[in-house]
């Protein structure tokens, strides 16, 4: 459970038709039990909470963990490559590879994904790739890390994980792990120096009365992408937007629900986009349609499935004197798979937020192996709204984020088990949507 499937081998130029592609929904905040299953030996796929490390050694930023010596800097707003030197360090106890390359500032763990190619790659049969994001950027700047061992391997049994056992297990030690905790900050998991029992940022914030800043803790449940509906022939700049006069509700139930994110909170996450909508200026029109559709969330949860949300924003992008075919195309995605919060599809294509401020250059090769970089997962702006009100949620900013990795899944050394893969932010084009003038 949790764990992004393997995509097939054939191509798929589309980047959203949903053949090979799977999508994520979060599940409800965990219990104590239930964080207990999120935790390593249970290979979690999982947002916030503290880092599940695959590999309980060499952690990202610690001394003699590893390099980070991948993708110095590069620019979201222009999609240029890599290759600057690595900014200057502040404080001894902040780890060297867990801050923002752009601002030195401590990075925040966002998520991580269970990804297995043992298939392909014998040494990739536990693989996980661990994403940190700077919270004081705007939009966000993000690193991620991977790591991987082989089916056998001297940190885990060949065995399946055996839930009652490693929960029972870790309810009898106080939850703690011999291996990490003398890595880890007690408080928010991060790498730690040896003499000190939390990081300086953790500490720094106990001095002024905060607690750790985590990401709330959530499971990330995989299932196969829905297709999107194709565009109508009359879907064109400047014809307005078809919604059907009477719309069919779907019968969905309790566990199709769940699995579609259907339960989440519709109502809150309409508030977030009429917010967002008033910002950017739209129209008396578009808003009075937002708050029709908030209105129909709140009185019954199946009205969220009909095309009334993306005719608006289609209207509202047309409405700004630009179509945009791109954001058009990511909302149908997105309304064939309501409230997924992240899209997986290894070696496929990316679904782009929008049309400005694509990756214009390939991602660089890796920098292990020399092998290409293919497009494995993106992070989806619905993340934002499903973490709203929760701690950090409002630090999150932006359209999308892409993370490509090694296609060949290269073997990391054991003194260097975590290697920097490449991250793109797409940002929100705010000055691209603003009215023409």
């Amino acid at each position: 459970r949790g764990r992004p499937r393997e995509a097939e081998e054939e191509e798929d130029d589309s980047g959203s038709d949903g053949a090979d592609d799977m999508v994520a929904y979060l599940e409800d905040p965990p219990t104590q039990g239930g964080s207990r299953l999120l935790t390593r030996r249970m290979f979690p796929s999982k947002v916030g909470g503290r880092p599940a490390w695959l590999v309980p050694r060499g952690l990202p930023g610690a001394v003699g963990g590893a390099a980070s010596a991948v993708c110095r800097k590069f620019s979201s707003s222009k999609g240029k490559g890599f290759g600057s030197a690595a900014p200057a360090v502040n404080s001894g106890q902040i780890a060297p590879g867990l801050v923002c390359l752009k601002c030195t500032r401590p990075l925040r763990f966002l998520l991580q994904i269970y990804a297995s190619r043992g298939e392909h790659a014998p040494g990739a049969f536990h693989r996980v790739l661990h994403m940190f994001v700077c919270t004081e950027c705007q939009p966000n700047e993000v690193r991620i890390f991977r790591a991987q061992l082989p089916w056998d391997n001297k940190f885990y049994s060949k065995d399946p994980p055996d839930a009652a056992e490693i929960a029972e297990g870790l309810r009898e030690t106080g939850d703690t792990d011999a291996d990490l905790d003398p890595l880890c900050c007690r408080s928010c998991g991060l790498p730690r120096a040896a003499d000190a029992l939390c990081c300086a940022e953790c500490e720094r914030r106990r001095r002024n009365g905060d607690g750790p800043a985590m990401f709330q803790e959530r499971e990330l449940s995989t299932t196969g992408a829905e297709a999107p509906e194709e565009p109508d022939d009359d879907d064109e700049p400047g014809n307005p937007p078809q919604v059907a006069s009477e719309e069919v509700g779907e019968v969905v139930t309790e566990g199709v629900a769940r699995a579609r994110g259907l339960d989440r909170d519709l109502v809150g996450e309409a508030d977030s986009v009429i917010r967002a909508a008033k910002q950017k200026g739209a129209s008396a029109e578009v808003l009075k349609r937002l708050e029709e559709y908030r209105a129909k969330v709140a009185e019954n949860v199946d009205n969220a499935i009909d095309a009334s949300e993306q005719a608006v924003f289609d209207e509202y992008s047309k409405k700004q004197g630009e179509h945009d075919p791109a954001f058009s195309k990511f909302n149908r995605y997105a309304a064939a798979n309501p409230g997924h919060a992240l899209r997986y599809c290894f070696d496929g294509q990316p679904l782009w937020f929008c049309g400005p401020c694509q990756l214009e250059d390939k991602p660089p090769q890796c920098q292990r192996c020399g092998a290409p970089r293919c497009f494995e997962f993106q992070v989806q702006p619905m993340l934002i709204s499903l973490l709203h009100g929760t701690t950090l949620a409002e630090r999150l900013d932006f359209g999308s984020i892409f993370c490509y990795t090694c296609s060949d899944s290269c073997d990391l050394p054991g003194g260097q088990p975590y290697a920097e893969e490449f991250a793109y932010v797409q940002p929100e084009p705010r000055e691209a949507w603003l009215p023409k003038v």
